[in-house]
């Protein structure tokens, strides 16, 4: 394949993987949001400061801040000194982020699931699972 053809390509799969996950979200009534993309963010990285989380998310540090000081006001998340800084807190889901978190997850996963079987015949279906592991070797190569 060309580079030429390697770039559109790639462009499609962004496009189409940004509409996709678009398109669930507002389906599943699940939009994402600050708080939708921390909750996600604490729970595959573990507990994080607010430079952390800012880091990740590509915000400015008092934004995160922000964020994290309001979902631990509602018991989404829980704030504690860093044994390593104790004026920097790292942040954790608390058990009501979980639930949150795992509510939201389901209700898309749902969603996706009800697409699956009105949509794709099986044929389609063992394509998809074929993509989907192609998708995660790119997701798992080390170069960045």
């Amino acid at each position: 394949m060309t580079d030429n053809a390697n770039f559109e390509l790639s462009e499609r799969l962004r496009a189409g993987i940004g509409s996709f996950v678009r398109r669930t979200r507002e389906c599943a009534g699940t939009p994402s949001d600050a708080r939708s993309e921390t909750l996600g963010l604490l729970d595959r990285k573990g507990p994080l400061s607010a430079a952390m989380v800012a880091k990740a998310r590509a915000v400015t540090h008092q934004s995160a801040r922000k964020v994290l000081s309001d979902m631990e006001v509602e018991g989404l998340v829980t704030g504690e000194p860093s044994p390593r800084d104790g004026r920097e807190r790292l942040y954790r889901l608390s058990e009501d982020g979980m639930v949150e978190l795992r509510q939201s997850r389901s209700a898309r996963t749902r969603w996706i699931a009800i697409q699956l079987e009105n949509i794709l015949d099986k044929d389609d279906r063992e394509t998809l699972a074929a993509a989907i592991v192609l998708l995660e070797r790119i997701a798992s190569s080390g170069s960045g």
